[in-house]
């Protein structure tokens, strides 16, 4: 099977993993952003601008197919999976922030993302999956570590 220029799978799971966050965004439209590690929100951007670029437009890869049978139930079933959890844990979130929801936020997309790229044998979304993983779990956890957002 080949990919086309704009892979409209890809298009779909990303504009999924995007509807909580704009609604998250409308409705807090002044959280800052607390980290004082400068390098993390320069990967965490890279990695999830590259991640969702790759989602759509899956550069260098021309063909993808799955290796085993397996290989395709444990995407049917695994990709399915992570967003339902992913909805899930925004709800909880939405309902009472605290760190353990905001952290099961900040790894699940990166799971997609990661997923997606092994599965599909993507290594630059791979890549860039790995790369948002290391910036966003650590200023989720930094941004919410203290001060009211914590489990208590």
């Amino acid at each position: 099977m080949q990919f086309g220029f704009l892979n409209l799978t890809g298009f779909f799971i990303v504009a999924l993993m995007m509807i909580p966050n704009l609604i998250y965004a409308r409705r807090n439209p002044h959280i800052e952003n607390k980290c004082i590690c400068k390098p993390m929100p320069m990967l965490e951007q890279v990695g999830r601008y590259g991640s969702m670029s790759m989602m759509v437009f899956p550069l260098f890869v021309w063909e993808f197919g799955f290796k085993s049978p397996e290989e395709l139930v444990i995407w049917l079933f695994l990709l399915p999976a992570l967003l339902l959890a992913y909805f899930i844990f925004w709800a909880v979130y939405f309902r009472r922030p605290s760190l353990s929801a905001a952290l099961w936020l900040a790894i699940l997309p990166s799971a997609i993302f990661i997923l997606r790229g092994v599965i599909f044998r993507h290594w630059l979304l791979t890549a860039f999956g790995v790369i948002f993983a290391v910036g966003h779990i650590y200023i989720t956890w930094y941004n919410n570590r203290s001060g009211g957002t914590d489990d208590e």
